[in-house]
């Protein structure tokens, strides 16, 4: 979830935002609302339904430097689902999950390692990774000055995917290539590509991914976004277009995103 205005690619001076989601035909998918502080903080989130009624509501508190202290979410209907608490960096230090009447709650320190889980005050074994998942990264740049990054994906010590992503200045995915194993990747045979375009903007237009299947054929999927934008900048309504096996490639509409910004005086 976003918690600030530059998260939400907002720019000016945002009080609130209502995002409410059609398809082609019409179809109402309800709407949110977002509430910011004159810093540009994000301090509360309500979620409403196709018909008008509230169904979750998300709180935000800062400390004074605009650090994350807490985040919960409430069930109009249900009451509480979860409460997080978080480190000064940001990492997660105490998370509280609300299932009926049972209660769960773990603790962690800054590396992200759990250290205590509870289950309605009544200790649990700290559980171990089932999958005893590893991931490493190398990070470079290129002639063009974008980042690189390449990250091996390793399940019980054994390699199973290798990630090569390309980024801009603004640090958002230009390129992205999955290869099976060491062989693919040297030879640079990849199972999957995605492709990103942006606007001036900075926001993405197209996301053109091609995946080979079992049997070497490309499928190929195109997601392209048409924006309209206010005079402060900030796109109020965007398009999404689909081109896909699904949709017999041709372009259809998906869904039309609307945006109604409230900015103070």
């Amino acid at each position: 979830m976003k918690q600030t205005l530059a998260d939400t690619e907002l720019t000016g001076p945002v009080q609130q935002m209502k995002y409410a989601t059609t398809d082609p035909d019409g179809k109402y998918y309800g709407y949110e609302l977002s509430f910011f502080d004159e810093k540009g903080l994000l301090l509360r989130w309500e979620d409403y339904t196709s018909t008008h009624q509230l169904d979750k509501t998300l709180t935000y508190t800062f400390d004074e430097q605009g650090n994350l202290l807490e985040k919960a979410l409430t069930s109009a209907a249900k009451g509480p689902i979860y409460k997080n608490r978080y480190f000064e960096n940001g990492a997660l230090k105490e998370c509280t999950e609300y299932y009926g009447e049972d209660t769960f709650y773990t603790r962690y320190d800054e590396a992200g390692n759990v250290l205590e889980q509870l289950e309605n005050n009544d200790p649990l074994p700290v559980e171990e990774d089932p999958y005893n998942e590893q991931w490493e990264t190398n990070t470079s740049t290129d002639d063009d000055g974008c980042r690189i990054e390449i990250t091996r994906y390793y399940s019980f010590g054994a390699l199973q995917e290798i990630t090569k992503s390309k980024y801009n200045s603004r640090q958002q995915l230009l390129e992205e290539y999955k290869f099976q194993d060491t062989d693919g990747f040297d030879s640079n045979q990849a199972v999957e590509t995605i492709i990103c375009q942006y606007n001036e903007q900075g926001h993405l237009t197209a996301k053109i991914s091609d995946r080979v299947t079992t049997t070497d054929a490309v499928e190929r999927t195109v997601y392209r976004y048409e924006f309209t934008y206010d005079l402060h900048h900030n796109w109020i309504e965007k398009v999404e277009i689909m081109n896909n096996r699904v949709t017999d490639y041709k372009d259809k509409v998906r869904f039309i995103r609307r945006r109604e910004i409230l900015y103070a005086p």
